[in-house]
């Protein structure tokens, strides 16, 4: 039969490419397709079509935050300020024993902060106040709910957790050493327990860029925090000035101790100096001081004439040296400061000249090349013995300074005999009064030391001051409620988007037709928007098709069918079945649609709906009937006639041909001959018949029957249809056929628009107004397409007898199949 046979690879080809630029113009168009996707408007849809979820988990996160603070106990928090003293307080220099803290040094300055912080302070602080007897300090208060709900969680923290997370701790600071006064006993576990109290509520930092400590305490009683913090700023100036005095009182012991023995090492060596004057004779006497310059001098002279003969001796050596290569007498500056030597280097150098002009111009043996010869000689001997008479003058002078050299190497010999033993004497006096003169000047200044400790034993003071006490505050610290709401709000709709972003990575369903058109390889021919009939009902969903012709849902359908029209504009499809992957995706109720809106919108086209669904059987259904009237397998066994099992529907006028549900042996019946010769009768009369078939993934029916049409709509469901089962299905379908579209059903319109891809559902969602325009005019003309349709029907060709129907298939159906009452 002609109508079912497969399209030849020719109109194929002209087909698909013109459904992909009428029908998909996403795809078709290549700026689209090369266009880069906006990463930032991608986040910005993801949120938006997520807010809901990211809104929940951040007033979730509120509702928890409230909980928390409504169990929570109000704390008070109390400052007080101390400032440090960047003067230096002294009536005299003092030095480091009694130095203050470096304001200019920060290290000093975090090492302050330490020290306020420090246990042995906060515990003069505890015993000062009566903290230890205190219920909210010594741990004997009962926790709250609260506490005792995060009580396995604070105890899982600190026992691994915080340990594991926590940076290691830095060395030990140099902080100001802490004075070992009496101390309360410690074994006082109710003391420990209010300074661990004190210290985890105690803030103590730098204000700013300032030398100003800010002592922050916080207490569920105001009046207790202010006089914490108080405390403390008072316990550290005290501390400051204890430690001072203490220093101090060391120092002076010290000084005590070193003074009388400085004392005595300065008698000693005073008493040493004089004894050795007295016992070698040298109290008065200058000879051993003049003896010590004469040698001096004498040392100086003969180094001086060592100097000269060696510098005698390098010239005359250069200068020999010289004489064997003429060449180098230049280098000598006897030969280069004589004026006399330069003259005749001047002459030779002219002779030499004259001699190569002469020789070029009359040859070598012309008489005036030997007469310039001969000059040239004469030079040479007197420049020789100019050379020689200036060698003999440095030899001279070389003489002289060797002789001289000799008398005084003569006269330092004889001088340091004379003057050693007085030069040694000398020596050991200097060194004896140097160790004399040194303990007088280490015992002058500790004595001066000595007496500036005690002038300041009595004028002490601290190295900061209290620049504001602490007040007890009227209202509460913490629990802070606009902040920790505010503060739980963000930090849900973050796990809240945190969420979101998981739940987009794990969406495993299509909801674009750039998505199906991507995993399956195949065009998408439409999308349907989602239709809401009374209690969910088809039939309703169909009547609201028919009802309302130019609402989004028919137009559509409508387009859907001018996709596949133009798929093929020489050969157009005659057969067309619409399947899906899955049960519940809306193929029979689109195929019912689709076959009354056809008819309806153009009463010249006859359509015929045909359902193959041979184990379901929903077409009546869908159309609302409550007669099926004679079902397909009883035309194809014979036991009615065509016209018998043809019916047409009230409200659309379309034909159709119900089945039987549960019907026997249903994929031998549809690949029977009987089936092809109705499917081929069918065409014959109809313009477009319109296949309802069972899903590809349930049952076979469904691939049979694409083999058998022209072409197959393949139904997905919009956000609900896996999308691994749509890729199995549709590479199930093109296995038999290669005339497949896609159609996105039920697409729920406000959803989708939260995704803005672009595409048919966004269209429908941005233009929703724009079909719903003439709806008042709709309900009076809605008869008029079923009267053309009955006065079409009228001048229609006589339709083929039922008769027509292959004898030969109708006899080896009625073997297969059971006889049905």
């Amino acid at each position: 039969m002609g109508s079912l046979s497969k399209f030849d690879q020719t109109g194929e080809e002209t087909g698909l490419n013109r459904l992909s630029a009428a029908v998909d113009p996403v795809n078709a168009s290549p700026m689209r397709s090369m266009e880069a996707p906006n990463e930032l408007w991608e986040w910005l849809r993801l949120l938006n079509r997520r807010k809901a979820l990211i809104i929940g988990a951040g007033l979730l996160a509120v509702a928890l935050m409230a909980l928390i603070i409504a169990q929570a106990t109000p704390m008070y928090k109390a400052s007080s300020r101390i400032m440090l003293d960047t003067r230096t307080f002294k009536v005299m220099s003092t030095e480091a024993a009694l130095s203050g803290v470096d304001t200019l040094n920060l290290g000093a300055i975090q090492s302050e902060l330490e020290v306020i912080q420090s246990e042995f302070l906060i515990g003069r602080v505890v015993d000062r106040l009566g903290l230890a007897s205190n219920p909210e300090f010594n741990g004997t208060k009962p926790p709250g709910f609260l506490d005792s709900s995060l009580a396995p969680i604070r105890e899982l923290w600190h026992s691994g957790i915080a340990s594991l997370l926590s940076p290691p701790q830095p060395p030990a600071s140099q902080a100001s050493p802490a004075p070992r006064a009496a101390r309360t006993d410690d074994s006082d576990p109710r003391r420990r327990a209010a300074i661990a109290t004190v210290a985890s509520h105690l803030s103590v930092t730098l204000l700013g860029r300032t030398f100003v400590i800010l002592i922050t305490v916080e207490s569920t009683d105001g009046t207790m925090s202010a006089r914490i913090a108080n405390a403390i700023a008072e316990v550290y100036l005290a501390d400051q000035v204890d430690n001072k005095n203490e220093a101090n009182r060391r120092a002076t012991e010290w000084l005590e101790e070193r003074l009388a023995e400085l004392r005595r090492n300065l008698q000693v060596s005073e008493d040493a100096v004089a004894n050795f004057r007295r016992e070698k004779g040298l109290a008065g006497s200058p000879e051993g001081v003049v003896s010590a310059q004469t040698l001096s001098d004498l040392n100086t002279r003969y180094i001086n004439a060592k100097t000269r003969r060696i510098e005698k001796e390098s010239r005359l050596v250069a200068l020999s040296k010289a004489s064997l290569n003429p060449n180098e007498l230049a280098n000598i500056s006897e030969v280069a400061n004589n004026a006399g030597l330069n003259a005749l280097r001047q002459q030779e150098a002219d002779l030499n000249r004259r001699i190569a002009e002469y020789q070029t111009i009359y040859g070598p043996n012309h008489p005036k090349v030997v007469q310039a010869r001969a000059e040239l000689a004469s030079v040479r001997g007197r420049f020789l013995a100019a050379t020689q008479s200036i060698t003999l003058a440095i030899r001279a002078e070389l003489d002289a300074a060797k002789t001289e050299e000799e008398e005084l190497r003569v006269q330092v010999e004889r001088s340091s005999v004379m003057a050693g033993a007085t030069s040694q004497y000398e020596a050991e006096l200097k060194q004896l009064e140097r160790e004399a003169q040194s303990n007088r000047a280490l015992y002058e200044s500790f004595l001066s030391r000595f007496k500036e400790l005690r002038e300041q034993q009595d004028i002490q003071r601290a190295d900061a001051r209290i620049l504001a006490y602490a007040w007890p505050s009227g209202a509460p610290s913490s629990p802070q409620y606009k902040t920790g709401l505010f503060a739980a709000f963000l930090i849900g709709c973050l796990l809240g988007m945190a969420g979101a972003v998981a739940a987009e990575k794990l969406d495993r369903v299509f909801r674009s037709a750039s998505q199906v058109e991507k995993a399956t390889g195949v065009a998408v021919l439409g999308m349907v928007p989602l239709v809401k009939g009374s209690a969910g009902l088809r039939a309703n969903i169909v009547t609201q098709v028919l009802d309302r012709t130019t609402s989004s849902a028919a137009e559509a359908m409508r387009a859907v069918f001018t996709a596949i029209s133009l798929s093929n504009l020489d050969r157009p499809a005659r057969v067309i079945a619409v399947t899906s992957s899955t049960p519940a995706e809306g193929k029979t109720t689109f195929a019912a649609a689709l076959g009354g809106l056809l008819t309806k919108m153009n009463a010249s086209r006859r359509v015929l709906l045909v359902d193959l669904d041979l184990r379901q059987a929903k077409l009546a259904v869908a159309l609302g009937l409550k007669d099926r009237g004679g079902t397909i397998d009883e035309y194809l066994m014979g036991t009615k006639t065509l016209d018998e099992c043809i019916r047409r529907h009230d409200v659309s006028g379309v034909d159709y041909i119900c089945a039987r549900a549960e019907t026997p042996n249903a994929p031998e019946i549809l690949e029977s001959h009987a089936m092809k010769a109705a499917l081929a009768t069918f065409a014959d009369r109809y313009d477009l018949v319109i296949l309802d078939s069972p899903p590809v993934m349930a049952v076979s029916d469904a691939r049979i029957i694409a083999q058998l049409a022209d072409y197959t709509i393949f139904i997905v469901h919009w956000a609900k249809t896996p999308r691994d089962v749509v890729k199995s299905a549709v590479s199930a379908l093109l296995g038999v056929t290669d005339r497949v579209g896609i159609v996105i059903n039920k697409v729920n319109l406000a959803k989708h628009a939260l995704y803005e891809y672009g595409d048919y559902g966004d269209y429908y969602s941005r233009y929703n107004a724009y079909y719903g325009g003439n709806a008042g005019q709709r309900g009076s003309n809605s008869d008029r397409p079923l009267r053309e349709r009955d006065l079409a029907a009228n001048n229609a060709p006589p339709r083929r007898p039922a008769s027509s129907v292959d004898e030969s298939g109708i006899a080896k159906l009625k073997r297969i199949v059971p006889r049905v009452k």
